[in-house]
């Protein structure tokens, strides 16, 4: 449940977030790692909320005395970040905070949203996207335009977009206290025979590993002590969840958390939005493979539909994905998104044909796709 803390290893725990039945009404709140070495106290993130706001504030209390401590922001998104604030009251002589550098932009949510949602509109509309509370969105859709008039299409978005991101409500970043890991000098880390680049905090006690792929600033965290691998939000099922997103920068990081599994480097492993922790290496490396494999499964679905169907809208592309329920891969898609999860599905297949370089054409919002 959301706020329970669980021990994952001696000195290890997970606070469970929660990614409710309805994201309309309420915010999806990432999982938040806390981690002690010696002296040294380690925050992966700061989730959201006043009932993971206490679990935090009870697990600081329980490991006092703290000389150092440490928050890791994995990337700069709304879940992650909002009780940043905890650090002005963490008692420790010494005190670190950071974050990647291109998170910064994304501190700024109703600026961060309306960019993103300014650029999916040029392809379809987006408030009509939405399949669950059909009459609100589309309602909010109507206000959009009606305000573009008068003040201009972002400025429209920009004005309605605080209506979706209340709900996070406190959201304490904390940017005064934040320092770019790339302010650091980066290292190259060698796990599972792949090369990844990051930094070392500590005494080796955390490593954090660009990943670059859900968000320009996205990173990985593994706890040598424990091969405890924490991915954060890469092995969320959407790998395009933003248009700023890198669906092979993620395909990529995935592929090296295989390889760490496969040669014994990952006994315990968590993420972001799966509210569990996996300890058997076998079952980690089976989800890690069939996150990839849906991936491609949803890839050459697309492009069969698109090959049979060539100039289609999204909408209309969504609507000839459902009838495919049957295939196992879509199924998973269908029954994660949008109010189960943030994202809509058809923010998903426009941006997995633009990763595909398939072709498009027509006027604003209502753009044609056409097969490679």
């Amino acid at each position: 449940m959301l706020g329970d803390i669980i021990e994952i290893a001696e000195r290890l725990w997970l606070i469970e977030g929660e990614m409710p039945r309805d994201n309309d009404r309420y915010p999806d709140a990432a999982n938040v790692i806390v981690y002690r070495r010696d002296d040294r106290l380690y925050l992966i993130d700061s989730g959201v909320g006043p009932v993971m706001r206490a679990s935090l504030e009870r697990l600081i209390e329980k490991n006092r005395p703290i000389r150092e401590f440490t928050l890791l922001n994995s990337h700069g998104h709304i879940d992650h970040i909002a009780n940043n604030d905890l650090m002005a009251a963490v008692p420790a002589a010494s005190k670190h905070h950071y974050l990647s550098a291109p998170g910064f932009k994304l501190l700024d949510g109703p600026r961060y949203f309306t960019r993103l949602y300014d650029t999916m509109n040029t392809y379809y509309d987006t408030f009509a996207g939405f399949q669950a509370r059909q009459l609100k969105y589309r309602a909010a859709g109507l206000v959009r335009d009606v305000l573009a008039f008068g003040v201009g299409k972002k400025r429209a978005l920009r004005m309605l977009i605080p209506l979706g991101t209340r709900k996070f409500e406190p959201v304490r970043p904390s940017r005064d206290t934040m320092e770019a890991f790339e302010s650091l000098a980066r290292q190259r880390i060698p796990l599972g025979g792949e090369a990844w680049t990051g930094w070392v905090m500590g005494a080796n006690d955390v490593l954090v590993l660009e990943d670059r792929g859900h968000s320009p600033d996205h990173m990985l965290f593994y706890i040598p002590e424990h091969r405890f691998l924490y991915a954060g939000d890469a092995t969320f099922e959407f790998f395009s969840v933003w248009p700023d997103a890198n669906r092979n920068a993620t395909r990529n990081s995935i592929a090296k958390c295989v390889q760490m599994v496969k040669r014994g480097q990952v006994q315990l492993f968590a993420d972001a939005h799966h509210h569990k922790v996996m300890q058997d290496p076998h079952a980690v490396g089976a989800f890690l493979e069939k996150l990839l494999g849906d991936d491609e499964t949803f890839q050459r679905v697309l492009g069969g539909v698109l090959g049979d169907h060539p100039g289609l809208t999204i909408p209309e592309i969504y609507a000839r994905l459902r009838h495919r329920r049957h295939i196992p891969a879509v199924r998973t898609y269908l029954d994660r998104e949008f109010p189960h999860a943030p994202p809509t599905l058809q923010a998903v297949i426009l941006l997995t044909l633009l990763d595909m370089g398939c072709r498009c054409e027509g006027p604003r919002r209502k753009k044609r796709f056409y097969p490679v």
